[in-house]
C-alpha cells in the first residue's frame, strides 16, 4: 500500500534529504552534542556497505511524517528542555524546507557526551 502525502514544495524530496534537514536542525540546538548512531545503522553499514540514515528514522503517514531522532547531549544539560527545543526546531525546519506536514517528532537521548 502506497501512502500518499501532500508536499507543498517538491515531490522529489526523499527520506535521506529529510534526514539531513532533521540532523542539521537537531544539532543546531544548544545542548545537543551530536546525532547518535543507532545499532541497526552500524549493522547495516557493515552488512551492505552503504550509508544509512544515521540517527534518524522517518515514517510516512497520511497525517504527516513521524520522525525519530537519536541524540547525544552535552554534559549537564536539562534533558527535557533540550528535547522540547529539538522537537520544535525539527518540526519547523522540515515543514518549511521540505514542505511536508510533521505529525510528530520523537527525541531519544542515547547518552551524554564527556
Amino acid at each position: 500500500m502506497k501512502i500518499e502525502m501532500k508536499n507543498n514544495q517538491s515531490p522529489d524530496i526523499n527520506d535521506e534529504m529529510i534526514a539531513s534537514i532533521v540532523s542539521l536542525a537537531a544539532t543546531g540546538v544548544n545542548g545537543v552534542e551530536r546525532i547518535s548512531l543507532r545499532t541497526t545503522d552500524e549493522i547495516m553499514d557493515k552488512l551492505y556497505l552503504i550509508s544509512t540514515i544515521k540517527g534518524v528514522k522517518i515514517a510516512r503517514n497520511p497525517e504527516g511524517l513521524m520522525i525519530w531522532v537519536y541524540l547525544i547531549t552535552e554534559p549537564g544539560v536539562e534533558i527535557v528542555k533540550v528535547s522540547k527545543a529539538v522537537q520544535k526546531k525539527v518540526k519547523i525546519a522540515v515543514e518549511s524546507m521540505a514542505g511536508f506536514q510533521v505529525a510528530s517528532v520523537n527525541v531519544r537521548i542515547e547518552g551524554s557526551g564527556i
